[in-house]
């Protein structure tokens, strides 16, 4: 064996850089707080259909996740992008994707950086598309549109059409697949995976970690050579994990960079009983985005950032009882057939995950560099992967996070 390595986090970045670290025949040890695999990719076997309380869509076309996909198996279909917005009572038809597309291409990058929203008010749109850019932003980047770089949703827009954004689909088993294929090959390989074991410490010295962690209550520790953290930011801002000594500058891109919230909700009936439809945006509603799903009757609604904020303190009955009244309120026409086939419903709040605190990461304003800071090795001892640590803006991703952990598993060999 080469090294020693403990990875920290069990979700798609720790998983895809346990194996890559153990193709290159190193010792590795992942720890995972939570009794499942998969991080803020979590989703729950239903009779009907796999329900995906996290992460649900591949956005656009990652080789390196596509290969991957094609290694476990998998097989997906592609989604519709078409939207409908849901105003004053009535459907309209819009391109909300493409009109995003043109207005992110005014933003100059060699002008000074400023929110989302700053930028808005000083281009020549009219109130109502400005409204619609503003909750997309504020739902789709689970980030208020006051405090998202405006430089940083350029660069995603750019890097995004590089990888064919506008193409997006779906695991036709669900993500936990992808998940339960990757755990196979760390252990076929010859790693260990602990679930529940939750890391309160790292002490480290150049070349040397030693990680203290709680697991069925009791407090152990374990020695490596190397250490690779992919846990959530928000889990990094709560100071949850105590590095020690402290990674003083390592701090700043933490605190400095901002964590998202996304409250989801899955809806389940019997049988479709509403109008075709992809996706809705319905703005003027606590949950203003839904989608259909062409594997069974079920409904998901979402709610990001401000909406998700102001969602949070309502448990899950209450919940379920605006969600309902909200897709009877959008099919009006139905709502007696939608009472009637309701079965159940699925929910998540992400900020009150303790394993996540938070759905995903965004960029604040001049924050562009920040991810590559939080992302650097440090004296070549510990190593950061994770959505959040991604160069190219792109937060938020499956595919990203992916990638970043074959990244720092390279940085950490190499």
């Amino acid at each position: 064996m080469d090294k020693k390595v403990i990875v920290i986090g069990g979700g798609i970045a720790g998983l895809a850089a346990a194996a890559e670290l153990l193709r290159q025949d190193c010792e590795v040890k992942l720890l995972e707080a939570k009794p499942r695999l998969g991080g803020r990719i979590h989703t729950i076997s239903d009779s009907l259909l796999p329900i995906e309380l996290g992460a649900e869509f591949m956005h656009g076309q990652s080789a390196a996740l596509r290969v991957a996909i094609q290694a476990a198996g998998l097989s997906s279909h592609e989604i519709s992008l078409r939207n409908d917005f849901f105003e004053d009572g009535k459907f309209r038809r819009k391109d909300i994707w493409s009109q995003m597309s043109k207005i992110i291409h005014r933003i100059n990058p060699a002008s000074p950086d400023c929110s989302m929203e700053k930028f808005l008010l000083n281009e020549n749109i009219d109130d109502e598309l400005r409204k619609k850019i503003t909750g997309f932003v504020n739902g789709f980047h689970a980030a208020p549109a006051s405090k998202i770089s405006a430089h940083s949703l350029r660069r995603a827009e750019y890097a995004a059409e590089h990888m064919e954004s506008m193409a997006q689909s779906r695991l036709d088993a669900g993500y936990s697949a992808l998940i339960d294929f990757l755990a196979d090959d760390v252990r076929s390989h010859g790693g260990t995976i602990s679930h529940n074991a939750l890391v309160k410490k790292v002490k480290w010295q150049t070349g040397s970690v030693a990680v203290e962690f709680s697991q069925a209550g009791k407090t152990e520790t374990i020695q490596a050579d190397r250490v690779l953290v992919t846990v959530p930011l928000g889990v990094l801002k709560s100071g949850a994990i105590e590095f020690v000594p402290s990674l003083n500058k390592k701090m700043e891109a933490i605190n400095q960079l901002e964590v998202g919230n996304v409250i989801k909700i899955i809806l389940r009936f019997r049988e479709r009983c509403w109008p075709d439809f992809d996706f809705i945006q319905a703005p003027d509603e606590q949950l203003s985005t839904w989608w259909t799903d062409s594997r069974g009757p079920v409904l998901t609604g979402w709610a990001g950032g401000p909406h998700a904020d102001s969602l949070s303190s309502l448990t899950h009955s209450r919940l379920e009882a605006l969600a309902l009244s909200t897709v009877e309120k959008l099919f009006s026409k139905s709502a007696g057939k939608l009472k009637n086939n309701f079965i159940s419903s699925y929910y998540h709040d992400w900020a009150k995950d303790p394993q996540a605190c938070g759905a995903y990461s965004y960029i604040p304003v001049n924050g562009l560099d920040l991810p590559k800071l939080l992302a650097a090795p440090v004296h070549k001892t510990l190593f950061f992967a994770g959505e959040a640590t991604v160069f190219d803006a792109q937060t938020g991703l499956v595919s990203e996070a992916y990638e970043t952990g074959l990244r720092a598993a390279r940085e950490l060999i190499g």
